[in-house]
């Protein structure tokens, strides 16, 4: 008897998003109903894109600001460009649901949540990192009150790490949603206007002891495990940059040594 071919990520990717022909559908239908792990995983993709498009949809559909159109009509500089390109990348992927995910790492069903928590990442960086009037609900210039308020709602002691060493000072940062739990977001702006965002939820067990480097884009992220959470370091920089950075908050940390080992 012939075993079935187990699908590829890229069909259950087009699967999530309804794009297979119904002989293909029934063929990952009929896989999944075989294989429990998998089935879960698609669950999980479908839950987190619904609860994306029900986070973000509304956000979508609001009117540009009259001054930020003003703006757009007297600025045309490079920078801001390629800030608008990424809003538009955004609007694409979360119509798009999972499809369009670009990993430099192939992807095993135990590598989901690292995944999906990265996507997370990734999204809400571009989502908040162009932002001019509110780009975080709690500014820099209240860290004690945020670091107390993210704390409590995470059930965790958190506090900014300082990345002024890589050049960069704190804009503030934001409570988001992880899947099933809360997250945090703090941003964090260089001398040039470049913005670079740590998203971190607490993951009880936490993983291995490597950094793991994902694309999507222009958008690069750094995934890793430091003291019971899950992180992830996002902006649009080369992964030594990203490298360069999350060992900066490992340096300020005392005690610590320069982080995890680097993961392809």
């Amino acid at each position: 008897m012939t075993t079935p071919m187990r699908p590829s990520e890229t069909e259950f990717n087009a699967y999530v998003d309804g794009e297979l022909g119904p002989e293909a559908q029934a063929a990952v239908e009929r896989h999944l109903g075989a294989e429990a792990e998998d089935a879960r995983r698609i669950a999980d993709y479908r839950a987190i894109g619904e609860a994306l498009r029900a986070l973000y949809d509304p956000i979508l559909v609001e009117p540009i600001p009259a001054r930020l159109v003003a703006a757009t009509e007297r600025r045309r500089s490079a920078a801001f460009a390629w800030a608008m390109r990424i809003a538009a990348a955004l609007v694409l992927l979360v119509a798009g649901g999972v499809g369009g995910w670009l990993l430099r790492q192939s992807v095993s069903g135990s590598d989901a949540f690292q995944v999906a928590f990265t996507r997370h990442a990734i999204e809400a960086h571009r989502l908040y990192s162009v932002e001019v009037r509110h780009p975080v609900e709690v500014a820099a210039d209240e860290e004690a009150h945020m670091a107390t308020w993210l704390s409590r709602r995470l059930g965790r002691p958190i506090k900014p790490p300082p990345l002024a060493g890589a050049g960069f000072n704190l804009v503030g940062g934001r409570l988001l949603p992880a899947a099933d739990k809360p997250a945090a977001q703090f941003m964090y702006e260089n001398a040039g206007g470049q913005r670079l965002t740590l998203y971190f939820a607490v993951a009880a067990g936490g993983g291995d002891a490597s950094y793991h480097y994902y694309q999507d884009g222009g958008t690069q992220a750094l995934f890793w495990y430091i003291d019971g959470f899950a992180c992830a370091l996002t902006g649009e920089f080369q992964q030594q940059d990203l490298i360069a950075f999350a060992r900066e908050i490992y340096r300020q940390r005392a005690g610590e040594t320069v982080g995890p080992t680097y993961s392809w």
